[in-house]
Parts: C-alpha cells; sequence; structure tokens
C-alpha cells in the first residue's frame, strides 16, 4: 500500500509540470504561507498520531471484539500515510492556485518523505497458552 502512494505522489509531482497552475488573480503570500504551515504540520501529526496509536492500549469495540495489536500497527500506518498524502496534496493544490513553485513542490516533496517514515515491523501476536496447547 505504501508504494502504491509514495507512486501516486510521484505522479502528482510529475502532473505538477503537465497541468498550468490557474490563471488569475495571484493569492496573497500570506495566503499560501499558512496553507504551506498547515501542510507540515499536517504531515508531523500523522506521525505522532501514529507514535500514540501504536502506545494505545487495546479496547474493546462496540460489538465486543478486541483488536489485534496487528490490527492496531495496521490502524496506526493507514493514519500516517493518509496525513502524508494530504501534504502532497496541500501542494499540488497549491500549484493549481498558482502559489510559489518551489513551494507547491517543496510540499509535495516533503509529503514523499513522510510517506517513507519507516512503518517498522508489523507486531507479533504472543501465543497464550491456550492456543499453544492446542496446536500441540
Amino acid at each position: 500500500m505504501q508504494i502504491a502512494f509514495i507512486l501516486f505522489a510521484a505522479a502528482l509531482f510529475q502532473m505538477m509540470h503537465l497541468i498550468k497552475p490557474q490563471s488569475g488573480s495571484q493569492m496573497a503570500p500570506v495566503v499560501y504561507q499558512a496553507i504551506a504551515a498547515v501542510a507540515v504540520a499536517d504531515g508531523f501529526i500523522g506521525i505522532w498520531m501514529k507514535r500514540l496509536l501504536l502506545k494505545a492500549r487495546l479496547r474493546p469495540q462496540p460489538d465486543g471484539r478486541v483488536p489485534t495489536v496487528a490490527q492496531q500497527w495496521l490502524f496506526a500506518n493507514v493514519i500516517r500515510t493518509a496525513f502524508a498524502m494530504s501534504t502532497c496534496l496541500f501542494g499540488f493544490v497549491l500549484h493549481t492556485l498558482a502559489a510559489p513553485e518551489r513551494l507547491a513542490q517543496a510540499l509535495v516533496a516533503l509529503g514523499i518523505l513522510y510517506l517513507l517514515v519507516s512503518p517498522g515491523k508489523p507486531p507479533t501476536e504472543p501465543v497464550s497458552s491456550h492456543q499453544s496447547i492446542a496446536n500441540s
């Protein structure tokens, strides 16, 4: 999944060279700088949320099932990937709104870097004594 999103972000970067920015009035510099700040923070929030979710205790869902550690790891990495992709999309949107080209490209590149943050290895589930006896 992560490889597909990295390829998509690289395609966004390439599309920025093919799609011309919106013509018309330019945005005020403070507007695109504010959007860029939100985009950078967005990526950091994704990394922070991943760490927060991985440290959280597993709680039963409304239907009574308790998620596994592997499911929690997958969910945390999906959240991290979503926030990283939104950083890329902020850059692409800034490009279409005729913000400075280097700023838009930098945000897409930053989103790719956020995507390259290692998801880590999926955790292995501890085998309970009941399962080990049943498998013997």
